[in-house]
């Protein structure tokens, strides 16, 4: 099936009419001149070379180094690397090249102008991966003027958009027999054109020297370690930009003016840092400046006893904690942006803002806010097809139809499938993007591949191990199928990176500590439980029931069975959603039998 497929894929391509030089030229000015099209200047002179060389004959000479000469000027290539990625003379080209990030860019930039402004054009020209040679096709211009006029834009474009989701959802289905999951090392691989040159979307922060106040040569090298330490944990945080500020001899004045190094780097946030060591004690203290007021946003301090043997070990857990409170999902840089997402439109949302409404989203799991965030990245990926992360975390918004039965739409397709279409795309993307694996994980467990759930979960928690919410995803899970001791350290590692963590974390605990038959501690936790609420009521009855509080518990009953009035048949699919083994399911229901709730018995296992 699968060769019958490309043949029948490559005849279409052989029978495509090519269009005229001029065709193609008319397409690229009216393109270029269209204020819908993102690109920046320098990007649409990169675009006319790459035209123009192909039409002229000349597309094998359009090789990365030879493009970025012939386009960014030889001087420029080299000071562009130096700027950008701290490259000397030894930079090469043709490995470490800025062509393919400009490249990249300029793909979007082409999706995004034919998606909306060049939806009825009659050429198309892209940028097929893994080159620099255009590609162009003309398209069916019937169709193309029979499209909707302007004032139809938005049915048209709601339209394109169905469909177009569907082709890629489909394609990537099709992918799932070809054995991807087979191999040991694919998720390793570049996959053709790779991702390492792809900036972050997220928000800019630079982090200078932490400073020594002390004239020791030992604590100067603390502090230096402490700088490298927080600059590669927060690297770990995809959405998040981080420049090392290392090598800056003038960092001191930028104390004083961070609105200097905003102005200069375009920063938008700037990390400080101060260390004291006094015989056996030592005091660290950290700061978040906002570049543009020159406000502090956050500071803390960190300090204890220390000996010779335990200065890594404060190193990293002090670098571990800065990390995960600015960086993480939650965390204190991530809550202004999701903040100011929350306020505006979803249909005036970038793909970056849907990605932060989405994790907004995440700390209340709202019915009505979960399909404003579903369709706000649906459109993300049709503009930004090669953005992960809003693929993966498209994934768990699927997934949540099947879970929660937030807004399903079973008529259009079965949820789980298109969950882990996603991520799979989000994984082929950029492989070593720990939010994509971390989905992959969660919809091979919807789908009962417990091995592949298992493997996919490690790689995330490899990926950044100091990440909440990966950390508490996963742990659930695990907590969930019954391996409780290594599912109740990474949500408990969670909880004590992120103090600002959604009330869901505390999901996991709660149902350790009951399965485990400390119902104190178990109805501890349901007091601070934000589950879904049906969870909710069924968590605080259950533990309230085998602490023989059955009239304490009937308010939950009630409001229970108010909620869901067939709870008491459901219950048992219910539970079996998240895998969790029918022996504690049962002891699930005998608490909820306790406290009045009826449960059925055991259905047979589907």
């Amino acid at each position: 099936m699968a060769s019958d497929r490309q043949a029948l894929h490559l005849e279409k391509v052989d029978d495509r009419r090519q269009p005229s030089p001029s065709e193609t030229r008319s397409q690229l000015e009216r393109m270029v001149a269209s204020p819908t099209f993102q690109a920046s200047e320098r990007r649409k002179a990169f675009l006319r070379y790459l035209v123009e060389e192909a039409l002229a004959g000349r597309a094998d000479r359009l090789k990365g180094f030879a493009v970025a000469v012939a386009v960014f000027g030889r001087d420029e290539t080299f000071a562009v690397a130096v700027a950008v990625f701290g490259r000397d003379e030894t930079f090469d080209p043709q490995t470490d090249s800025i062509v393919r990030l400009e490249a990249r860019r300029l793909r979007r930039d082409l999706d995004g102008y034919y998606v909306d402004a060049g939806r009825r054009d009659p050429v198309r020209i892209s940028i097929p991966k893994g080159g620099y040679v255009p590609d162009f096709e003309c398209r069916d211009v019937a169709m193309a003027q029979g499209a909707p006029p302007s004032g139809d834009a938005r049915t048209y474009r709601s339209w394109l958009a169905m469909g177009l989701l569907a082709g890629v959802f489909f394609a990537v289905l099709g992918w799932l027999g070809t054995g991807l999951l087979e191999s040991k090392s694919w998720w390793w691989s570049d996959g053709g054109e790779s991702t390492a040159t792809e900036l972050p979307r997220g928000p800019k922060i630079a982090v200078l020297p932490f400073r020594s106040l002390s004239d020791d040569p030992e604590q100067a090298y603390f502090a230096q370690g402490i700088t490298d330490q927080i600059i590669t944990d927060l690297s770990r945080f995809r959405a998040l930009f981080v420049l090392s500020m290392q090598s800056m001899a003038n960092h001191q004045e930028h104390l004083a003016n961070p609105q200097a190094l905003r102005r200069e780097l375009g920063i938008d946030y700037l990390l400080i840092g101060s260390v004291r060591r006094d015989e056996d004690h030592i005091k660290i203290l950290a700061r978040l400046i906002d570049a543009e007021s020159g406000t502090i946003v956050w500071a803390d301090s960190y300090g204890g006893e220390v000996t010779p043997s335990d200065v890594f070990a404060i190193q990293e857990d002090v670098s571990h904690q800065v990390s995960a409170i600015l960086a993480s999902h939650y965390g204190v840089i991530a809550e202004a942006g999701q903040t100011e997402a929350q306020h505006q439109p979803p249909t005036s949302l970038s793909a970056y803002d849907c990605v932060l409404r989405y994790y907004n989203h995440q700390r209340f799991l709202e019915p009505e806010e979960h399909a404003r965030v579903r369709d706000c990245l649906e459109r993300a990926v049709l503009v930004e097809p090669d953005y992960a992360d809003a693929w993966a975390v498209l994934a768990n918004v699927y997934a949540q139809e099947y879970r929660h039965r937030f807004n399903p739409r079973p008529e259009i397709y079965d949820p789980r499938e298109r969950s882990l279409a996603a991520a799979e795309r989000a994984v082929d993307i950029e492989p070593r993007n720990p939010t994509a694996q971390l989905m992959l994980a969660n919809a091979l467990f919807d789908r009962l591949d417990l091995v592949g759930f298992k493997a996919a979960g490690e790689r995330a928690i490899a990926l950044n191990p100091n990440d909440p919410d990966s950390l508490a995803h996963y742990g659930m899970r695990l907590v969930y199928m019954g391996e409780w001791e290594r599912g109740f350290a990474l949500v408990t590692k969670a909880t004590t990176l992120s103090p600002e963590f959604p009330k869901w974390y505390r999901a996991p605990l709660f149902f350790y500590y009951y399965q485990t038959g400390d119902y104190e501690r178990a109805m501890v936790e349901s007091h601070a439980l934000e589950v879904p609420s049906l969870w909710r009521l069924l968590f605080r009855a259950m533990v309230l029931g085998q602490m023989g509080r059955k009239e304490e518990a009937r308010p939950a009953v009630e409001a229970a069975l108010a909620m869901k009035p067939d709870v008491r048949e459901l219950f048992w699919d219910m539970a079996r959603l998240w895998n969790i083994p029918d022996p504690h399911i049962e002891h699930m229901a005998d608490g909820l039998r306790k406290a009045g709730l009826a449960i059925s018995p055991a259905p047979p296992a589907s």
